[in-house]
């Protein structure tokens, strides 16, 4: 006989609470009405250029970037709030000594809570299709490009929810582990754009600085280790026919430009193995919890 698939039992535990709870309703519907007001507002100020002479549908293209930046921004703002206290919130509960007497291994744990946390990212993103679909069906866009952008909010989804399961496994208390998630991930944000915008300012004074240049020519590639640089590149690809390999292709080592034109799916995979990385930081720190528990 077939062997059933079998759901890892923290998910299970974890879609059947959210399930009784209206807070998970509550937060979908003021993410679209937040979107919703958005497309107002792009759509009112679009037309300002186009009151003589007729609205162009065309304009709505610019729906694009605004809604798809405002979601992964909410998405950034909503999913550590909702992981860092996936482990934290077990202890604040005392249910988490519970949870480590079941034979489940402490990564089966990390990935559940991360899992429980992307169902929520599945549901916000698939009932804001319809409000992203505006800027396809009228302004004219590629709908593999939506399809793309489902894409990329699920994998920010990954790896900020990875970064929050790691904190809250860190942290006692689940404000504190969410105010942990929030720095850790503008810390390497900001850092890592800093540091590409700084090489650009370098660049455009290229003719007094050669000899320095020569020394930080791959300063740039920090940049594939923010997890939003992926967005950036897709970004730009789908609303024109550039990519970050187009704005650095002149101030770079010829070695490298493989790197920059496979840029997307590069970091994707590098912020995918580092967000495996915080899962197993986690389910470490769970797993001395756990072993803690057993000595006394």
């Amino acid at each position: 006989m077939k062997k059933k698939l079998r759901m890892n039992p923290i998910l299970k535990k974890e879609l059947m609470v959210g399930s009784r709870s209206m807070k998970m309703s509550f937060t979908i519907l003021g993410i679209n009405l937040f979107l919703i007001l958005m497309v107002l507002f792009v759509m009112m100020v679009t037309n300002l250029n186009f009151r003589y002479s007729g609205y162009s549908y065309s304009s709505l293209t610019a729906l694009f970037p605004v809604l798809g930046v405002t979601e992964g921004i909410l998405l950034s703002i909503v999913v550590p709030i909702i992981t860092s206290g996936s482990v934290s919130g077990e202890r604040e509960r005392q249910t988490l000594d519970v949870m480590l007497t079941t034979p489940v291994k402490p990564f089966s744990i990390a990935i559940g809570k991360l899992s429980s946390a992307m169902a929520l990212v599945m549901m916000y993103v698939i009932s804001a299709i319809p409000i992203l679909a505006i800027a396809f069906v009228l302004g004219g866009l590629n709908w593999s490009a939506l399809f793309g952008l489902i894409a990329m909010l699920l994998y920010i989804g990954i790896y900020v929810g990875s970064v929050g399961v790691f904190c809250s496994s860190v942290v006692k208390k689940s404000i504190a582990a969410t105010i942990l998630t929030i720095a850790i991930g503008l810390g390497i944000v900001i850092g890592t754009t800093v540091i590409f915008f700084i090489w650009r300012t370098l660049i455009a004074y290229r003719a007094t600085l050669n000899s320095a240049l020569n020394d930080i020519g791959n300063a740039p590639l920090i940049f594939l280790f923010n997890p939003y640089s992926p967005m950036v590149d897709f970004m730009l690809r789908s609303m024109s026919s550039i990519s970050i390999y187009d704005l650095v292709e002149d101030s770079i080592p010829p070695y490298t430009e493989w790197i920059y034109r496979f840029w997307m799916p590069i970091s994707i995979v590098l912020n995918l193995l580092i967000a495996l990385g915080f899962l197993k930081l986690a389910a470490n720190n769970i797993c001395v919890t756990k072993n803690r528990k057993k000595a006394k």
